[in-house]
């Protein structure tokens, strides 16, 4: 039964594919990026599991239909939307734009700079906690002015507006070549692509396209190895980046599988045995996590909030995710609702086309936003879905004020 649930998978993800390469600009829309990530990133993982004989019985089988219904769900869900978001349709006063745009990105260019002169031990772990995600929390509003700044460049050329995206591409140039970070490479990739083509009508060529896609599996499935070559003692050893097996390792990862893959596996099957489900909690004490400062409010006060959740992986299996490694949102999705987990990604599909729709139009707030979110909401999929809910309000405490404020 393995080997037609591979198959169907793999067609599933071609439609999506095939569907964005058909029409003009269907490459920056989600069901193109959705299928895109899981042929890259979840497709040859469960190809090599698919020869693992130790796996729990039929959890597999499990995993690939949960996946299977979960891409057919980023389709659907922007399949059924026919009007595009009418909120924050406003005109804004260029002037004003720049200003905003300025201030965002040098206030977060600053909390960058600080996380930056944190102690190694405080920001060399896994798991940040403490003061490093209270300096991530304000950093992230130089995305935000660098998002604007682009949008505003692409719209008018503004020489000012370019001087602000230089300042801040220096932070998230940083970020992807010094510290191998794929959600910035992934975001800044976006912001650019969108940008020019919510206001110029440019196009990335469906080659290009294609070849970037290539390039990315291979990187994505080699970062580890690029990280390791370039966060050491003796700064950056390029030398070391260029003799990465890129294609061996994409290689091993089809013959052995992968970890998040994994993960998810054992945990779609210790769910599936115990049918002990959180109905949505883990939002609940995702966002507790995010906004409640333990600085402020008291360690206790914080863990208190918390609603206590179940391993099942690991209770029933004894599995541990490797370090660093996710568990996907298929994992969270399961764990929440069974199968029915998957109209998560229905969901997250129908924002994305409504804000798609919007921005096609002209809505400037709804460009902004599409530009921002393609990269959480393609998290919700590697990552977890609450990577999809969670920045929505940290962009109505910064980013939404600045663009009231920006108003004619």
């Amino acid at each position: 039964m393995t080997g037609p649930l591979l198959v169907t998978l793999a067609i599933v993800c071609a439609f999506l594919l095939l569907q964005g390469l058909v029409g003009r600009g269907g490459i920056y829309q989600f069901p193109f990026l959705a299928g895109a990530v899981i042929t890259g990133f979840l497709l040859p993982q469960f190809v090599g599991l698919s020869r693992d004989r130790f796996l729990p019985s039929e959890a597999l089988e499990a995993t690939l239909v949960l996946t299977i219904l979960s891409v057919g769900m980023c389709w659907l869900g922007a399949a059924v939307v026919r009007r595009p978001m009418r909120a924050g349709n406003w005109d804004f006063d260029d002037r004003r734009l720049l200003i905003a745009s300025a201030v965002l990105t040098a206030l977060g260019g600053y909390f960058y700079f600080a996380i930056s002169r944190l102690p190694p031990e405080m920001v060399n772990v896994s798991q940040w906690s403490g003061l490093p995600v209270a300096y991530l929390f304000f950093a992230r509003m130089m995305t935000y002015g660098f998002a604007l700044s682009i949008l505003l460049f692409a719209r008018n050329r503004s020489r000012w507006a370019l001087a602000i995206a230089l300042f801040g591409a220096m932070f998230c140039l940083d970020r992807i070549l010094i510290g191998g970070r794929r959600q910035d490479l992934v975001e800044t990739l976006t912001i650019l692509l969108l940008a020019f083509w919510f206001q110029r009508g440019f196009c990335l060529p469906r080659p290009v396209m294609l070849a970037g896609l290539i390039a990315g599996t291979l990187f994505i499935n080699s970062v580890a190895d690029y990280r390791a070559a370039t966060i050491t003692r003796d700064g950056p050893q390029w030398h070391s980046v260029a003799n990465i097996d890129f294609v061996g390792n994409f290689e091993r990862l089809i013959e052995d599988g992968g970890a998040e893959a994994r993960n998810a596996l054992f945990t779609v099957a210790a769910v599936k045995r115990s049918m002990k489900f959180d109905l949505g909690l883990i939002h609940w004490n995702q966002l507790v996590f995010s906004y409640v400062p333990a600085q402020i409010v008291g360690r206790d006060i914080k863990e208190a909030l918390y609603l206590p959740m179940n391993t099942p992986a690991y209770e029933e299996y004894f599995h541990t995710p490797p370090m660093g490694s996710t568990l996907t949102g298929l994992a969270d999705a399961f764990q929440s609702f069974w199968y029915f987990g998957s109209l998560k990604f229905f969901l997250i599909a129908l924002v994305m086309q409504k804000l798609w729709l919007a921005a096609r139009e002209g809505n400037l707030t709804a460009q902004l936003l599409y530009m921002l979110m393609p990269v959480y909401a393609l998290q919700a999929i590697t990552h977890a879905t609450h990577y999809f809910v969670s920045p929505w309000i940290h962009i109505g405490i910064f980013l939404v004020p600045a663009l009231i404020m920006a108003r004619r």
